[in-house]
Formats: C-alpha cells, sequence, structure tokens
C-alpha cells in the first residue's frame, strides 16, 4: 500500500489500472516498454533454458547408447574365445542389460536376438514396436528421439563388428518417457514461475516508476496552481529527493516565469499607458466636436442666405462631426469596458419589440428593406439600451457589406433557455482565415470589404457587450454568399443574479 497525493492509500492493482487508463502517459510508456524488455528477457532465457535442459538430456542418452555399444563389441570379442558366437552375443547382451534399455543383433541370416531391460515394472517392447523402431533408425547411425504409441525412445544402429569380421547390425534402444515426463513437469514449473516473475516485475516496475515520477508530478501540480498574479511573486519549489534532471527543470522553469512576469507586466503597463491615452484624448475631443456640431446645425438652420455649395459643404462637415463623435463614444465605451467601469442594467423584456424598433430606425436612415422572421415572442433577460446598440452595429455592418438591392433579415428563436439572434446578409462574405479576427478593435478585412471606410470598431464593441450581458456572439460566412451573425442571451436571470446558490 502506499498514499496517494490526495492522502488516500490506493493498492498496488488500483494503481496500475489508474495508469493503465491514460495510455499516453510517462508513466505508463515507461511501464510498458520496460515491462516489454523485462517480457523479451525472461521468455528468452526460460526458451534457452528449457532448449538447453532438453539438450543436456539427449546427450546423455547419446552418449550413453555409443557407450554401451562399444562395450558389448569388447564383450563379444572376449568371449568369442571360449564360447561359440550366438552364446557370446547372448552373455554380452546379458552382461549390458539396463532398465528401460533394449538391445538387439540382426544377424546376417536375419537371426534377430533381443535383450529386454531387467525391470519387470517396464513393459515389454513387442515385436511390431521394435520392428517399427529398427525399421527408422536403419538408415543411419546416430541416435535420434522417436515417439510411438504415447512413450518416447531414443535408438541408434552401428554396425556389429567382432575381430574385424562382420557379424551384424546392433540396436539400442531406450526407453525415455519417465525422463521426458519430468522435463515436461520441470518446463511447466519454470514457464508458470517466469510468469508469477512477470507479473511481480511489472507491478514493481509499475511502482517504481510513480515514485520516481512522484516529484515531477508535483511540479505539475504546482504550476497549475499558479495565477497571472503569482508570475512575478511565487517560484516553484523543488520537491525533497528530487532527480537531478528534475532539479533542473525547475530551476529552467522559475527563470521562464520572471521572464513572463516582466513581460507581462511590461505589457500590462503598455496597455494601460494606450487605454488611457485613448480615454483622455477621446473625451477631450468630444466635447469641442459637440460645440462644433451644434454651430454646423445652427448655421445650416439658418443658411437661407447660403449658396448651395456652401450648404453641401457644410452639410458635409457636419456629417463627419457626427461620424468622428460616434468613433470617440465607442472608443470611450471599450476604454470603461477595460477599466471595469462599464454599467450594465438588465432586465426581462420581449425581444421582438427591441427588433422591431431597430429594424425601423435602419430602413428610415439607411433606406434598405429589413425583414424580421420570427414564429414566437422571444423573452431575453439583458440591457435593453446596450441591446440596441448590438443590433444596431450588426444590422449597418450587414447593411454595408451587401448590395442594396438585396435585404438584411434579422431571425429570433428560443432554444431552451438562450435567445437567438441571427442576422443574416447575402453579401460579401467573409474569408475564413479573417472570420477569428473580426470581433478584434480596428480589425479591417483587405478587398471588397474597406470601401464602406468603416473603423474596425462596431465588431468588437458587439462582442464587448454580448459578452458583459452573459451571452456570445459568432459568425458564419461564405465568400459571395453571405453572412450570418449568431447573438446567444439569456432567457432568464442566472442563479448568481438571484443571489442563490448553483
Amino acid at each position: 500500500m502506499r498514499s496517494s497525493p490526495s492522502g488516500q492509500t490506493q493498492p498496488i492493482p488500483n494503481r496500475l489500472a489508474s495508469i493503465l487508463a491514460k495510455p499516453r502517459s510517462l508513466q505508463f510508456t515507461l511501464t510498458l516498454r520496460i515491462a516489454a524488455i523485462i517480457t523479451v528477457g525472461l521468455s528468452t532465457v526460460t526458451l534457452w533454458t528449457c532448449w538447453k535442459t532438453q539438450d543436456i538430456l539427449l546427450d546423455s542418452y547419446k552418449q550413453s547408447l555409443q557407450e554401451t555399444a562399444h562395450r558389448i563389441e569388447e564383450d563379444v570379442t572376449l568371449y568369442r574365445e571360449m564360447l561359440p558366437l550366438t552364446e557370446s552375443i547372448q552373455k554380452a547382451l546379458k552382461n549390458r542389460a539396463a532398465n528401460n534399455l533394449w538391445i538387439g543383433v540382426k544377424r546376417q541370416d536375419e537371426t534377430l536376438l533381443v535383450k529386454e531391460p531387467l525391470d519387470q515394472q517396464t513393459p515389454r517392447l513387442d515385436s511390431v514396436l521394435f520392428q517399427q523402431l529398427i525399421d527408422r533408425v536403419s538408415s543411419g547411425k546416430l541416435p535420434q528421439t522417436y515417439e510411438l504409441q504415447g512413450h518416447h525412445f531414443i535408438a541408434c544402429s552401428s554396425p556389429f563388428i567382432v575381430n574385424q569380421m562382420p557379424i551384424g547390425t546392433l540396436y539400442l534402444v531406450h526407453d525415455m518417457t519417465e525422463d521426458q515426463a519430468k522435463f515436461n513437469r520441470l518446463a511447466h514449473s519454470l514457464i508458470g514461475a517466469n510468469l508469477t516473475a512477470l507479473v511481480l516485475l511489472v507491478l514493481l516496475v509499475a511502482y517504481e516508476a510513480r515514485r520516481l515520477l512522484l516529484p515531477l508530478r508535483r511540479v505539475s501540480q504546482m504550476t497549475q496552481a499558479l495565477s497571472v498574479n503569482d508570475l512575478g511573486e511565487k517560484q516553484i519549489e523543488v520537491p525533497p529527493h528530487a532527480p537531478q534532471e528534475v532539479q533542473e527543470l525547475v530551476k529552467t522553469f522559475n527563470m521562464l516565469l520572471h521572464r513572463l512576469s516582466e513581460a507581462w507586466q511590461q505589457q500590462g503597463a503598455a496597455a494601460e499607458q494606450q487605454r488611457q491615452f485613448v480615454s483622455n484624448v477621446s473625451h477631450e475631443l468630444r466635447t469641442p466636436l459637440t460645440i462644433v456640431r451644434g454651430y454646423l446645425d445652427s448655421v445650416l438652420r439658418r443658411g437661407q442666405t447660403l449658396t448651395d455649395s456652401q450648404q453641401d459643404a457644410l452639410s458635409i462637415a457636419s456629417a463627419e462631426t457626427d461620424h468622428t463623435i460616434r468613433i470617440l463614444k465607442d472608443l470611450l465605451d471599450l476604454a470603461r469596458a477595460d477599466d471595469g467601469y462599464m454599467t450594465y442594467k438588465p432586465e426581462l423584456f420581449v425581444l421582438n419589440d427591441t427588433v422591431a424598433d431597430v429594424i425601423k430606425l435602419a430602413e428610415q436612415v439607411n433606406h434598405r428593406q429589413v425583414v424580421l422572421e420570427a414564429s414566437e415572442l422571444v423573452p431575453v433577460y439583458a440591457d435593453p439600451h446596450r441591446l440596441k446598440q448590438v443590433l444596431v452595429n450588426l444590422v449597418e455592418n450587414s447593411i454595408k457589406y451587401s448590395d442594396p438591392d438585396t435585404p438584411v433579415t434579422i431571425q429570433l428563436e428560443q432554444q431552451q433557455r438562450q435567445a437567438l439572434i441571427r442576422v443574416c446578409d447575402r453579401g460579401f462574405g467573409i474569408p475564413l482565415k479573417h472570420q477569428s479576427r473580426i470581433f478584434e478593435r480596428f480589425y479591417r478585412i483587405d478587398e471588397a470589404r474597406n470601401r464602406s471606410g468603416g473603423t474596425g470598431l462596431g465588431l468588437a464593441l458587439v462582442k464587448t457587450f454580448v459578452e458583459g450581458m452573459g451571452g456570445t456572439v459568432t459568425v458564419r460566412s461564405t465568400p459571395n454568399e453571405g453572412s450570418t451573425f449568431t447573438v446567444a442571451l439569456p432567457t432568464t436571470p442566472s442563479a448568481d443574479k438571484l443571489g442563490l446558490k448553483p
């Protein structure tokens, strides 16, 4: 048993199961590869041991048979001086008889003398079986192994020569069934022991891999707990008894954190200066531009004495002043959102009425057809003023980038607890490579979309307002077919808005 990082103890099988559940982890990879090496090594040793043991067993039998054949020839030569040939052969065979050993001599006159084993418990080797063995070994002299009728034999044949006179052929057959059974039991025991050792070694390897990688896991847990604000304050501590490689990794990571902290502070300072500059400039320019627009409007209202060209020039100047004031207003809204001063006053209302007001305003100002498609009344929980700004920007964006003779469609739908607003046009469309960046500030697409002279702030404001009201905005577009902007907003207040715990 070993304590897990959470303080609970887990048995080895459970830990092994957790390792196998993560096939891409370093711990699993190490365990798998080392287990594969151990498996190959143990299998090789087991197979070599079994093969070598079998080879030693057969070699001992072969050597014994060859020595027995040589001794029989010597005995027959000795007895031949005192006894007839047949009696000499029988006496020699009797002297060399042993348990599980059959000895036969096939003379040139086809007379076969057979000496059976001394052990009476050994089954008799019937003539048919003995003849089958003789037929198999008659072509070779070296001892060979055979399996007949469930028994294992090793047999050999050699020319039987006495005093340089050929007598016939000597056959030796040894029943090695019992020794073969012992060898098989030994091999099975060895394989079982190796399998048991393999399982134990794999568990041990998994345990050691987990123990060795524990410092690296602790470093990972420490890094996950870091936040942006901690980059310059906290450093990752080196776990106790960590390997040298882990210590070097921690030192390198701490250096990286320090550099990230410096870069983050510099970026934050630059961004803050930029936001402060934009806010100050927008605020300072808005007041005089408002005064200028007031004077221009006053002159235009009293411009009976002005010529047509003078009135056109003043009208253009007033329109450009309005456009500049709107840009400054947008910059101020974005600056307030960045500083966290943007306020939202969400309430529950019917979305269809607000969309109808936006459509009426867009048709009056732009003289374009805007169609509303809604099969039911859709409730929404949002800030009515900010939502109207979002819809106006989206409708104006669709009007800018679509042909004058094509309508803009606004579709309303309620799905579960969300109100969906889709603003669709049949305009130029947005290339795929630009779709992920169109909500960035001041980002403008080259090609045909630049002909409208947009500032690149409208969609940035849409994203800021929608996300500030707890919604999302996405785009789906195909070049030369049109674009669809989808705004999703909640239909009811969330639990935290109601003061309830989720």
